[in-house]
């Protein structure tokens, strides 16, 4: 379960808001040297926030700083790029109200698909009480018990992907 939250907090904190924030491009690809794999911004670069509205990306070999700006434009992420000597600065336009729209439906669709994959480990996991109840392993007190725990723990991983979503609608509809 607390991966699956893990996994809601990294695609929530990419989600773009009208603030400026590392993880938005953190995680974008990059082909930077000849015959390597592709490697992250978090791996090439330092990432800093200049502003409420832009990032500023200071590669620690320069040479890559025109990958980086090719792979930005690439996102589709509307970002205005400024090419300096030894930094590239990325400035977020302001959302519409359609876009933030749109971002909170996604978000919306992101908090219940992590809500029902908790769902789905702690029906694993009763499964799995279940048939240890059946094969004599534990008894019914402790299966009961057990369940009580997963139930609580159940909750209080769906009040956390709750209270994520609440705090990325409130960014969002702020200006």
């Amino acid at each position: 379960m607390v991966q699956a939250l893990d996994l809601l907090r990294e695609d929530v904190a990419s989600m773009r808001t009208s603030r400026a924030n590392p993880a938005l491009i953190e995680n974008i690809g990059i082909l930077a040297y000849e015959g390597a794999e592709e490697l992250k911004i978090k791996e090439l670069a330092s990432i800093s926030v200049e502003g409420a509205n832009c990032l500023v990306i200071q590669p620690w070999d320069p040479k890559v700083a025109k990958n980086i700006t090719q792979a930005l434009e690439a996102s589709e992420l509307g970002l205005s790029l400024t090419v300096g000597k030894d930094a590239v600065r990325a400035t977020l336009p302001s959302l519409s109200a359609q876009r933030r729209e749109e971002y909170i439906r996604l978000l919306k669709k992101k908090l219940e698909a992590a809500r029902v994959m908790i769902r789905q480990i702690r029906a694993e996991e009763r499964s799995r009480i279940l048939d240890q109840k059946e094969a004599g392993a534990i008894s019914q007190d402790d299966a009961f018990r057990q369940e009580e725990k997963l139930q609580e723990l159940t909750d209080s991983q769906i009040e956390e992907v709750d209270r994520l979503g609440d705090k990325k609608i409130t960014e969002l509809e702020s200006l």
